[in-house]
């Protein structure tokens, strides 16, 4: 099973994956350290669903419109929206312990994602059909 990261309640589309509860909780005055290289990670995941949709910021209602923000990323462990990296960035949002380790480990640079593993995320944990 994929571990769904940064699903919060304020967010759609969902995905039908377990909500990681209120993005306000998650909110930090800062980020870690190496926030940067968090950032650069979650931009450089394995597209695995891209999403022309576009959706305000909803932890600042005079923000930017965010774009792709229904677009689906993983690294093959995890899964994660579009725009989460705008909130880690922007808002220091906080990820699990876990995650944030696999990144660290990883050296902020996800391995490409075999196509077969993405056929099994997109079929088995995110119940789409690939007619």
């Amino acid at each position: 099973m994929i571990n769904p990261v940064g699903f919060f309640s304020e967010l759609s589309p969902g995905w039908g994956l377990p909500e990681s509860g209120s993005i306000r909780e998650a909110v930090r005055p800062s980020g870690e350290a190496d926030e940067a290289g968090i950032v650069s990670y979650l931009l450089s995941g394995t597209e695995i669903w891209s999403e022309m949709s576009a959706g305000p910021d909803v932890l600042d209602a005079d923000g930017p419109l965010l774009t792709g923000i229904g677009s689906l990323y993983t690294d093959g462990e995890w899964v994660w929206r579009g725009d989460l990296s705008h909130y880690v960035s922007k808002h220091h949002v906080a990820l699990p312990d876990q995650f944030v380790t696999r990144i660290r480990d990883a050296n902020y640079s996800p391995s490409k994602v075999p196509d077969n593993r993405l056929v099994a995320i997109a079929t088995e944990d995110l119940g789409m059909t690939l007619d």
